[in-house]
C-alpha cells in the first residue's frame, strides 16, 4: 500500500468523519520500519502472562491533532519520530461502552537502536504484521470536487441573512463542516420556530456552555465554535488560545469569517444561496 500524503485537509476530513459517525475516541499507532521489518511492542494481558504483539501507539487527548499524538506515544518507547511519511488507514475496536478509532501512520524514527536500550520495552521487529488491517475505504483522499453541505445549512443561512457578524458564524460553523453532522449537536442546540418555515436557530450560548463536559470534541474543533459563537453571539473567546490551535483549512474558514462580518461577505457564499 502507498502512504496517503499527511495534509492538514486530511487530517481535518480523518477526525471530522469520525465524528459526524459519533465515534469520538481516537487514537494513533505508528508502522516504524528498519530493514524492511516493523517494530512491534509486547502488550501483556490482563494476568501478565499471555502477550499480544502491537504496533506502537496510544490515545488522542483533547487538544491534540493525530499527528501531535503520534509523539508521545513513541517517546513512551524510547524513540524521536523523525518524520511522519504517510497515512495508512484506519480500525475501529469496539468496547464495552464505546468504540475506539485508531488510525495508522507511516513514520521514520532518529535512532531505531534506541528501542533496545529502553527498559521495559518488550519488542520484536518482523516482516509480517501480525495486527488488524488498515482499512483505507472509510475516509475520502484528495477532495476533487465540492462536498455536500452539512445539514441545516440553507436554513441557518435563511435565519441569520442581512446580519453580517451572524451570517459569519453561521458560515464558519457550516465551513467546518464538523458540528452540523452531530445528531448530539443539533438535537440539542438547533430549534425550528414557528412552523418551521426554512429557518434554524444556534442556541449558542448552551453549545458553549457544553463544551465544558457534555459536548466531546477535539481542541481545533472547541475552538471552531467558540469563533463562531463570538461572531454570531458576541460571546467572549480568548483570541490567543484560539488562534493558535486551529490547521490551516481552520485559518483560512476564520479569515473568511471575519472579512464576512465586516461587510466584505465572498461572493460564493450567502449571495449565491438568495
Amino acid at each position: 500500500m502507498t502512504p496517503a500524503a499527511v495534509t492538514g485537509m486530511l487530517l481535518h476530513h480523518l477526525v471530522a468523519g469520525s465524528h459526524a459517525e459519533a465515534v469520538t475516541a481516537l487514537g494513533v499507532e505508528a508502522v516504524i520500519e528498519h530493514d524492511d521489518r516493523v517494530l512491534l511492542i509486547a502488550e501483556p494481558g490482563p494476568d501478565f502472562t499471555d502477550e499480544t504483539w502491537q504496533l506502537p501507539g496510544g490515545p488522542v487527548l483533547p487538544g491534540q491533532t493525530l499527528t501531535d499524538a503520534l509523539h508521545p506515544a513513541i517517546a513512551a518507547i524510547g524513540l524521536a519520530i523523525s518524520e511522519i511519511t504517510g497515512y495508512l488507514g484506519h480500525h475501529d475496536h469496539p468496547g464495552a461502552q464505546v468504540t475506539t478509532r485508531v488510525f495508522r501512520f507511516a513514520v521514520t524514527v532518529t535512532d531505531p537502536g534506541a528501542i533496545c536500550r529502553h527498559a521495559g520495552t518488550g519488542h520484536r521487529w518482523t516482516e509480517d504484521l501480525d495486527c488488524p488491517p488498515a482499512d483505507v475505504a472509510g475516509f475520502p483522499g484528495p477532495v476533487t470536487t465540492p462536498a455536500a453541505e452539512p445539514p441545516l445549512a440553507a436554513q441557518l443561512r435563511a435565519w441569520a441573512r442581512g446580519i453580517y457578524p451572524d451570517e459569519a458564524g453561521a458560515e464558519l460553523l457550516i465551513g467546518h463542516a464538523v458540528f452540523l453532522h452531530r445528531a448530539d449537536f443539533t438535537s440539542r442546540f438547533i430549534s425550528i420556530p414557528g412552523d418551521g418555515a426554512g429557518l434554524a436557530v444556534i442556541d449558542w450560548q448552551a453549545a458553549i456552555a457544553a463544551l465544558d463536559g457534555s459536548l466531546p470534541c477535539s481542541g481545533g474543533e472547541n475552538r471552531m465554535l467558540r469563533l463562531a459563537a463570538s461572531l454570531a453571539a458576541g460571546i467572549p473567546v480568548n483570541l490567543r488560545e484560539a488562534l493558535t490551535g486551529i490547521d490551516d483549512r481552520g485559518i483560512q474558514l476564520v479569515i473568511n469569517a471575519v472579512l464576512h462580518a465586516s461587510g466584505h461577505r465572498p461572493p460564493s457564499e450567502f449571495h449565491d444561496h438568495l
